[in-house]
């Protein structure tokens, strides 16, 4: 049956693939009109859901009042060339002549014309398939007619400039495609294959796939690669299944990971049967139904073009093929009027012998037999089937009936505008009774200049001829048995609704997945962390990673620096000094640890050693501080000695943590406690060079030998450095800083809030008085044995330049580690101490322990002449005294002993009884 027709006053057409196409079809024109199997989902269900739209609307009475609506329905038998032959009945009376002259009765009369209301098309419902929809939407464009359908997705038909006169209740391709990407992205399946089928349909759906997985949305959504795109004809059967061969192949390769294991699927119904057919054929010959352990199954992820009602995807061994695919299907919520007028539908019933394509599907679908068809004797009578059991309209059923209301809508709003008094008249005459009158505008070609279309069809709230985008999205996942077959006995639909894309938001309940649900029937032990299937090319990369984009859309993970950030993938960016990359490494953050010396490191226990033991060792000679001690000069001694300690001191200073009064004590105390002990020996050094300098040249006595001259001119000395560092703390305050160079890029050392250099400017003036001290040192290194002390003090300056002189070296060579530089510091400055403790003092605690008879106070006679004698020799000296025994007199004879006097005249030492012999030893 090609057609059926339901007479009407305004005519309906209507294009559906009753019959699935022919495989055996060839180029012989006797084959052109063949077809298949009939197909009850995709084609009787919908050509039911147009009448029973109409026989609604007929039952309206607010809605085209007056008025019946008829339909032409045609079977396009899932062919293009079948479904543009038979829709020329569609425009048959715009195509044929209704010019009488050409005609003359037998008996010689006019002719007259049968039928005055020329019942022509109005608008047509359908096509399916999107190749089927094109060829008719082209012959209807050449006359203006309406076409709405309700399954076609392509993108191409939302071109006004080629189907200016198409409309569908359903979304194109284009949203489709986005869900899909959508659902890859949500599942982080970056990598994934594409197989389409060599059609209308199937090259538009990849077309706009291939769109939407490159669209980021400026950088914010992740990219969908597509690593191998396979478009196959299905009647070719070799080169499909080489194409499906080629794809599981390339996923079995990728044995460790399981990559590449999702394939989008664009392909009609038929098509699919196919596809699942050859897929199941590889899968056996490659072993995977065999294989223990993980199995590198092929996911599909399928278009709207999947039917969920198509048992023929399933049969045998095919569910293996199509296990866990995840199918798309336009939101249809199921019309619960349909479903029961279609559940009524019963041989010898008005509404099932309407349709002649029912019985057809009765005779195929209960394997019986009507009471006119000989051909089936001895089979049960089709007039006592019935539908029973569980029933799933097709999901086309709802937009089906969409397209029908939307012409009736549109043809009721022409009626109200072009008759409205014919409405009103026609408000209390049934239907069905004899007509008042007939509308011009509807009596006329109503597509005229497509008017119909433009003004009142596009009104009927459609956007730019389109339907809403809204997805629901389906998991195939049928019950196994214990020996994972499929449970025939099990009541649960294979189809689980697992979420939804409405105009570009997706939702997904994962836990319905197929992988998760088979997962949580494992026992515990059994289970896997984490189930869902991977499609990608590469393991993601670890956050501190970045991607290095190879060939064919995959990567190589890339190790960032620690103190880097990826501001996206691809990239490592540095991140200020400071700074670190936090846990996810896409921003930088603020390094709020703070690193500084510890007391409890090694680098801080050895200096304390050094300096604890200094300060016992000061103390100690502090203590014992006897004659022979003060015979050195007491004030001066004290001051040596004080400074020492303040040097020890230091250490502890250097090792706390840096505070503003730390920094402040640093920066004054190191440079006052050496200039107080270097300023003490150059005093000294000078008064003993010009003691003897004086006494080569005549007998006047030296200003400043005095120990209160002495303290005034270390105290004058001290004060230089003093007041230098006062000015320099009223410049430079005091504080902190954090240091991110001083170690590396991942530590924040905390120190004070002057560079090092600046440090070692204060202690230039202690270098100056070293020096001084080392020169004064040389230069009074022949003076008596009984002034020897300079000699020790030069020992010391020399062992000291050469300590500082090393300690530079190396506190500049380990830059790199602040706790060895600050140890190295301490070390120094205490080594500094214990020289001038061991060299000056030393010979004296030496005595004081191991020489004791040497520590005694000698009467005055055995240390110098008498006063009689040296006033005899010298009458001129004014400033010997019984109570200041001489000493620059003692030594200016000695001097003069060597030069002018005679052998026989001695010069006795003097007296130590005076705090003035500060250079006894």
């Amino acid at each position: 049956i090609p057609s059926i027709r339901i007479d009407g006053d305004i005519i309906l057409g209507g294009v559906f693939p009753v019959h699935s196409k022919d495989q055996n079809t060839n180029n012989n024109n006797n084959d052109k009109e063949k077809c298949g199997d009939i197909a009850e989902t995709r084609g009787v269900h919908r050509v039911e859901a147009m009448l029973y739209a109409i026989d609604k609307i007929n039952n309206d009475s607010n809605l085209l009042r007056g008025m019946k609506l008829g339909a032409l329905i045609l079977d396009s038998c899932s062919t293009p060339a079948v479904a543009l032959n038979r829709s020329l009945d569609f425009v048959r009376d715009f195509i044929g002549t209704s010019d009488l002259s050409e005609y003359q009765c037998s008996d010689g009369s006019a002719p007259e014309e049968k039928q005055s209301f020329r019942k022509s098309v109005a608008a047509v419902v359908g096509g399916s398939y999107s190749s089927v929809t094109m060829q008719v939407a082209n012959l209807l464009r050449l006359f203006h007619i309406a076409q709405i359908s309700p399954a076609s997705t392509n993108n191409d038909l939302s071109d006004k400039k080629r189907f200016e006169y198409f409309a569908r209740t359903v979304p194109s391709d284009h949203y489709q495609a986005r869900a899909m990407v959508s659902i890859a992205r949500e599942f982080n399946w970056t990598y994934v294959s594409l197989l389409y089928t060599a059609d209308e349909y199937g090259d538009q759906g990849a077309d706009s796939f291939k769109v939407a997985a490159k669209d980021t949305d400026n950088g914010t959504l992740r990219q969908i690669c597509i690593d191998d795109s396979k478009r196959i004809d299905t009647g070719k059967e070799k080169e499909t299944k080489k194409a499906i061969t080629e794809l599981m192949q390339k996923m079995r390769n990728n044995n460790d990971y399981g990559w590449g294991q999702v394939v989008v699927l664009f392909a009609n119904t038929d098509s699919i049967v196919k596809i699942m057919n050859i897929t199941s054929q590889v899968m056996e010959e490659m072993g995977e139904w065999k294989a223990k352990g993980k199995k590198k199954k092929i996911i599909w992820m399928a278009s709207e073009g999947w039917d969920r009602n198509n048992k023929l995807y399933t049969v045998d061994n095919l569910w293996k093929a199509a296990d866990g695919a995840i199918v798309l299907m336009l939101k249809s919520p199921s019309i619960p009027g349909f479903d029961e007028y279609y559940k009524s539908l019963r041989p010898g019933t008005p509404t099932f012998d309407r349709n002649g394509w029912l019985k057809e599907l009765w005779r195929v679908k209960y394997s019986c037999r009507f009471d006119n068809d000989p051909e089936w004797m001895g089979k049960d009578r089709c007039e006592d089937k019935a539908h029973t059991g569980v029933f799933h309209a097709d999901d086309k059923v709802q937009f089906t009936i969409n397209a029908v209301y939307a012409i009736a809508h549109a043809l009721d709003a022409l009626y109200r505008e072009k008759c409205p008094e014919l409405m009103e008249q026609n408000k209390w005459i049934t239907r069905y009774s004899p007509k008042i009158g007939n509308c011009d505008a509807l009596r006329n070609n109503i597509n005229e200049n497509g008017t119909f279309y433009r003004d009142y069809l596009l009104k009927v709230k459609f956007n730019e001829g389109d339907g809403p985008a809204s997805y629901t999205i389906l998991n195939y996942q049928p019950d196994l048995d214990d020996k994972g077959e499929i449970d025939l006995n099990s009541t649960k639909a294979p189809y689980v609704e697992v979420g939804e894309w409405l105009e570009g938001q997706l939702t997904i309940i994962h836990s319905l997945m197929h992988w998760n649900v088979r997962n949580d029937k494992l026992p515990k032990d059994m289970r896997i962390a984490n189930p869902q299937p991977a499609s990608v090319c590469m393991e993601e990369c670890k956050p501190n990673q970045r991607k290095q984009i190879t060939d064919n859309c995959c990567w190589a993970c890339v190790d960032c620096q620690q103190y880097q950030y990826k501001p996206n993938e691809t990239t490592c960016v540095d991140c200020e000094l400071g700074y670190l990359p936090e846990k996810t490494f896409t921003i930088c953050e603020d390094i709020k640890a703070r690193v500084y010396m510890q007391w409890d490191t090694p680098y801080a226990i050895v200096p304390m050693i050094f300096a604890v033991i200094g300060i016992i060792a000061t103390v100690f000679v502090i203590v014992v501080f006897t004659p022979v001690v003060k015979a050195s000069g007491r004030e001066l001694s004290y001051i040596l000695l004080v400074a020492m300690i303040l040097s020890y001191l230091m250490t502890f200073v250097l090792l706390a943590k840096p505070t503003p009064l730390t920094c402040g004590i640093k920066r004054i105390g190191i440079g006052f406690a050496f200039s107080t002990l270097y300023a003490a020996m150059f005093v000294k050094t000078n008064r003993i060079a010009r003691i003897f300098a004086q006494a080569t040249r005549s007998a006047a006595r030296p200003c400043c030998i005095s120990p209160l001259s002495q303290v005034g001119l270390t105290a004058a000395l001290v004060g230089f450095q003093l007041g230098y560092c006062l000015i320099w703390l009223l410049v430079t305050p005091p504080g902190t800083r954090p240091d991110y160079e001083l170690v590396d890029r991942y530590t924040v050392v905390l120190t004070c809030n002057v560079p090092d250099h600046h440090f070692l400017y204060s202690l230039i003036y202690d270098v100056i008085l070293v020096v001084l001290c080392t020169v004064y040192a040389v230069k009074t290194r022949k003076v008596p044995e009984n002034f020897n002390e300079t000699k020790f003090i030069g020992f010391s300056m020399y062992t000291t330049c050469v300590l500082w002189v090393a300690w530079i070296s190396f506190y500049f060579g380990t830059k790199s580690n602040f706790m060895l530089q600050i140890s190295s510091l301490c070390i120094s400055i205490s080594m500094s101490a214990n020289v001038a403790l061991v060299c000056i003092f030393s010979p004296k605690v030496w005595i004081i322990l191991f020489e004791k008879h040497k520590n005694v106070r000698k009467p005055d006679g055995e240390y110098m002449l008498s006063k009689r004698s040296f006033n005899n020799n010298r009458a001129n000296s004014t400033y010997a005294t019984s109570d200041e025994p001489s000493q620059y007199t003692a030594l200016l004879a000695e001097q003069r002993r060597k030069s002018e006097y005679s052998s026989t005249r001695k010069l006795s030492q003097p007296s130590t009884g005076s705090s003035a012999q500060d250079t006894f030893l």
